[in-house]
């Protein structure tokens, strides 16, 4: 059974983390069972039956890599997010499940402990967060993760905007613009907001989901294995036990020297020991190329910034979240190149206790809902049908005694991430296009209305494929790009060249995709709507439920 509290999720590349509002209003985060705030993202399948999740499986990764699961959010979403352990094939979202479990086990315990929950009951209710620049399809592999764990996902909401209510909604109408710099373990986002009071507006969002400290990580031990190649004439990187302990070490090593100038490096390889000492103005010379992508990547989203209105002189704040940008060099570079002093805002846990905020603010608003439908005996869907959902339902909450949270209902305007678009014939160049219709960063809800023709006489219907990208131009060449979904639609009778069908795409906040085609002689009609709420198939689900329920997960 559930219980009052909800909980927002961090489910991280490298670490996770949960966090509730406590009896006081406060986002708090609650403990694994080695008493810390934030578990690894890392997954050891000793056994069918038997799966450890967090440290000890972390350091399984020395022992028994082929055994163990790191870095699973990289794939998720993904057309190749599969992998195979002792014969059985694992989907991404099913691996990322399973640190849930673990994630909201541990956290269940803890609030026994505390005597917040009574036995019999559990966490129930979450929202879960995901990277900004996250497509349809990985976002919904994070609520399907959320789903198989047993989970009741009320919502997925974007990392940078989890960290940014965190550092600071209140209901005060004082207004800033924000820029949000998240170098987790293995994703970098960008996303520039302008906050007032308790409404969010994403202005724009970046980032590359195969860019983080891990990178790092891998450059350091590059430049180790070169050093011990020079010493020893071995390559350390022939030998797995030896690269994961070195994955380990300089982890370890790279976080001290956030806080310290130099460090001693010890490496026992197969050919000796090597022992050498590394300042950080060296690891920051080994490293620069990766802070000098994540300098692109954020003039990228500066450029795009601006033409909406907010050129770098109208940013108040560098937000600096997730644990690599705890590094002197990000600062440094933001600072050197930006003129603006960062922020860092609560790295690790901000994001969690953000979503905290977040779905407290949900659940209130849905019981607020709730309660108006049961007052004028509407069902809440003729209540959304009839538009009460304008400011006057958000107004009417405002005042009520219904949040838990000062009784503001928090407005977050989000952006699209990715753009749509659908293939598209040119006559002239006798070639296939993609026609780009919903664009990267447009607000939300976005919908757009193209014509298109029909290109051969006697045409019985087309077929609708659909394609996302992060392109900003209007039109691009298919080459090897797959689509992510496609819609046959057949006419009422045959069509000669040239009959005009018309298409509307249209993307709502929840990323539910809606497609609307009307070919205009007969006025045949296609209306599709895409949930990309499947990402697995039933049979799959059913077998990754079935294998969560058969095994023990700690």
């Amino acid at each position: 059974m559930g219980h009052k509290h909800v909980f927002g999720i961090d489910l991280g590349t490298t670490y996770s983390c949960i966090s509730y509002i406590d009896e006081y209003g406060k986002p708090v985060v609650l403990k694994n069972s080695d008493g810390e705030h934030t578990t690894p993202s890392v997954v050891y399948m000793e056994s069918k039956e038997n799966i450890i999740v967090g440290n000890e499986a972390k350091r399984s990764i020395e022992v028994e890599s082929e055994k163990t699961i790191q870095f699973i959010k990289r794939k998720m979403g993904k057309e190749k997010d599969t992998v195979e352990i002792g014969g059985t094939i694992y989907h991404a979202p099913e691996i990322s499940a399973m640190i849930l479990k673990k994630v909201v086990n541990d956290a269940n315990d803890d609030l026994k402990q505390q005597g917040i929950i009574k036995d019999g009951e559990e966490i129930k209710d979450v929202v879960i967060t995901c990277p900004a620049y996250f497509g349809l399809k990985e976002r919904d592999a994070t609520k399907t993760a959320g789903e198989l764990a047993g989970l009741n996902v009320l919502s997925i909401i974007n990392e940078p905007t989890a960290a940014a209510i965190s550092y600071g909604i209140s209901g005060s109408d004082k207004e800033e613009t924000v820029l949000v710099y998240d170098l987790g373990g293995g994703t970098f986002d960008i996303t520039i907001m302008n906050i007032k009071g308790a409404s969010v507006t994403v202005v724009c969002t970046g980032g590359d989901d195969q860019l983080g400290g891990k990178d790092w990580d891998e450059k350091f031990i590059e430049y180790i294995n070169g050093k011990y190649s020079e010493e020893f004439g071995e390559d350390l990187s022939e030998d797995p036990e030896m690269m994961a302990t070195l994955y380990l070490d300089a982890e370890v090593w790279k976080k001290s020297l956030t806080t310290r100038e130099k460090v001693n490096v010890t490496v026992n390889g197969p050919a000796g020991r090597m022992r050498m000492e590394v300042t950080r103005d060296e690891y920051e010379n080994i490293t620069r190329e990766l802070l000098i992508r994540t300098k692109n990547l954020l003039d990228d989203v500066l450029t795009v910034a601006e033409k909406k209105g907010y050129s770098i002189n109208k940013i108040d704040k560098i937000l600096l979240v997730g644990g690599s940008s705890r590094m002197p060099q990000v600062s440094a570079m933001l600072q050197k190149e930006y003129n603006l002093t960062p922020v860092l805002a609560d790295p690790d846990e901000a994001v969690a206790k953000g979503a905290a905020i977040f779905a407290i603010n949900e659940k209130a608003f849905n019981d607020f809902v709730m309660n108006e439908a049961n007052k004028t005996g509407k069902t809440v869907e003729q209540l959304k049908d009839e538009n009460v959902f304008t400011g006057e339902m958000d107004r009417k909450f405002s005042v009520s005694e219904a949040s838990s949270i000062g009784g503001i209902k928090m407005n977050i305007t989000n952006v699209l991430s990715r753009t749509y678009g659908i293939e598209a014939y040119d006559v002239y160049n006798k070639k296939r296009y993609i026609s780009n219709m919903l664009m990267i960063n447009d607000e939300l809800p976005a919908k757009v209305t193209e014509e298109y023709a029909t290109i051969k006489n006697e045409q019985k219907g087309i077929v609708i494929k659909i394609y996302e990208s992060r392109s900003t131009a209007e039109r691009i060449d298919i080459e090897d790009k797959r689509p992510i979904l496609q819609s046959e639609m057949h006419f009422i009778d045959k069509v000669p060249e040239g009959t005009i069908v018309e298409v509307t795409m249209s993307l709502d906040n929840s990323g539910i995709l809606h497609l609307i085609a009307i070919e205009q002689l007969y006025m045949s009609k296609l209306d599709a709507t895409f949930d990309l709420a499947n990402s697995l198939g039933e049979s799959e689900k059913l077998a990754a439920v079935q294998r969560m329920n058969e095994a023990k997960i700690e």
